[in-house]
C-alpha cells in the first residue's frame, strides 16, 4: 500500500491546490473519487462511489467565514476504503461523512496558519521588501498541500487493513442499515440543492424532466440535452420580455 498511499497523497494535494488555484473542478467528488479508483485499480467502482458522494455534497459550499466539511479528504478516503473493503458505496459513504467532518477542523487549522503568512507579508510590505512578500505567499502552497497529503497518506497506509477487518466483522443488520443510509444520503443532498434552486418560475422545468424520465423513459443524456434547450429558450424569452418592457413609448410624449 506504500506506493498507492503516496499516489493518493499526491492526488489529494493536487485537488486541494485546485480548490484555491485554477479551479478546474478536480476537487469535486466525481473527479476526485474516480481518479482515486483509478489509482487503486478499480476505476468503475471509484466512479460509482464518487457519483454517490457528488450527489450527497452537491449543495456544500463555503459562504462567508463558514468552513464546510472537507469533501476532498472525505471523497478520497471514502472512495479508497470503499474499494479496499470491498463494500463499495456503503463503506464509502460511511467513512466519507465522519472523515470530512474531522478534516474540517484540520482545514481550519491550516487556514489559520496561512493567515499568519498574510500578516508577515504585510510587515514585509511596510518595509518595502517585495521578495519576502512573494516568498510568504508562495509558502502557503506547500502548507495547503501538506495539510491534506499527510493525513491522507497516514490514514490509507496505516488504516486500510483495519477498515477492511472492521467491515468484515460487522453484523448484517449494521451493514444493511449503512446500505439504506447510502441510498438516502445522495437523495438528501440532491433534495437540499433543489430546495435552493427551485422557485415558482422554475419548478415546471423540474416537473418536465421528471415526466420525461418517468413516462418517456428518456435517458440522462437526453434529459441533459432537453435541459440545455429549455434553459436557452427561457433565457431568450426573458431577454425579449425585458427589451419590450424597457423600450420607450413610440410617438413621443403627449402634452
Amino acid at each position: 500500500m506504500l506506493a498507492k498511499a503516496l499516489l493518493l497523497a499526491v492526488w489529494a494535494a493536487i485537488c486541494r491546490l485546485d480548490t484555491y488555484g485554477p479551479q478546474l473542478q478536480l476537487s469535486r467528488p466525481l473527479i476526485a473519487g474516480s481518479i482515486t479508483g483509478l489509482i487503486l485499480g478499480d476505476f468503475t467502482q471509484g466512479m460509482i462511489i464518487a457519483a454517490s458522494l457528488e450527489l450527497m455534497w452537491l449543495g456544500v459550499t463555503s459562504i462567508g467565514a463558514y468552513v464546510p466539511p472537507d469533501i476532498v479528504s472525505g471523497t478520497i478516503l471514502g472512495t479508497a476504503f470503499g474499494i479496499i473493503s470491498g463494500k463499495g458505496a456503503v463503506a464509502g459513504i460511511a467513512v466519507a461523512v465522519p472523515v470530512s467532518l474531522i478534516c474540517q477542523q484540520l482545514s481550519i487549522l491550516v487556514r489559520t496558519i496561512t493567515i499568519s503568512l498574510s500578516h508577515m507579508a504585510d510587515k514585509a510590505a511596510e518595509k518595502g521588501n517585495l521578495d519576502k512578500i512573494d516568498g510568504y505567499h508562495l509558502m502557503g502552497i506547500p502548507i495547503l498541500a501538506l495539510g491534506i497529503a499527510i493525513p491522507v497518506f497516514l490514514t490509507v497506509y496505516f488504516g486500510a487493513e483495519y477498515v477492511q477487518k472492521l467491515f468484515s466483522v460487522l453484523p448484517k443488520v449494521i451493514t444493511d442499515g449503512l446500505s439504506v443510509a447510502g441510498g438516502i444520503m445522495p437523495a438528501l443532498g440532491f433534495g437540499m440543492l433543489l430546495s435552493l434552486m427551485l422557485n415558482r418560475k422554475l419548478w415546471i422545468f423540474f416537473l418536465l424532466g421528471f415526466a420525461a424520465n418517468a413516462y418517456g423513459k428518456i435517458p440522462t443524456i437526453g434529459l441533459g440535452i432537453i435541459g440545455i434547450i429549455a434553459a436557452v429558450m427561457y433565457d431568450m424569452f426573458a431577454k425579449n420580455n425585458n427589451k419590450t418592457v424597457s423600450s420607450p413609448t413610440q410617438g413621443g410624449l403627449d402634452l
